[in-house]
């Protein structure tokens, strides 16, 4: 069978990884304080997301707007690094969707039950840190969002957005 050139790589690096992975290559080296911090921190965010309720404000045009998530996919990465300094990063990723609906009473709005059919968007949040060899701290983020019929958003998040008391923060997913 004749493959294009530019496939070569690609299915070599496929067929090259469940290799490495049984040579131990592709696990790096965890444990100790930094596992255990990682793990709270997961911990914590995981819980935090989990006890989100859906909230009320009032819309642009009189209307009031119920917004809610769906229970979100918290996926954890947790890497030794070369680094004497930075001895350990994670990563979490968090995949949820967000819902909306519109009524024309604050009651009327609270009443709704949120459904697949209120889809606003599919969002990733994704939260790098990194540890010193005592404490994580939080690096930086981004919120990919997917709207159907639009075109996908990438925005860097700052720590004061992940920070913010209230509906739209993720305070529970930040070190302590």
């Amino acid at each position: 069978m004749n493959m294009p050139s530019p496939l070569r790589p690609l299915i070599a690096a496929t067929l090259l990884l469940p290799l490495m992975s049984l040579l131990g290559c592709g696990k790096p080296e965890t444990g100790g304080p930094a596992q255990t911090g990682f793990d709270a921190l997961v911990a914590s965010c995981t819980q935090f997301l989990a006890a989100r309720e859906p909230h009320v404000r009032p819309g642009g045009s009189g209307e009031w707007i119920k917004t809610g998530y769906s229970p979100a996919l918290v996926v954890p990465e947790l890497n030794r690094t070369e680094s004497t300094v930075t001895p350990f990063v994670g990563k979490i990723v968090v995949k949820d969707n967000e819902a909306q609906a519109a009524a024309t009473t604050q009651d009327g709005a609270q009443a709704i039950t949120l459904t697949p059919a209120h889809l606003l968007s599919n969002r990733t949040h994704t939260f790098v840190y990194s540890f010193d060899g005592k404490t994580w701290r939080w690096q930086n983020g981004q919120l990919l969002t997917k709207i159907p019929g639009q075109n996908d958003t990438t925005v860097a998040l700052a720590l004061a957005d992940v920070s913010a008391v209230g509906p739209k923060g993720f305070t529970g997913c930040l070190p302590r």
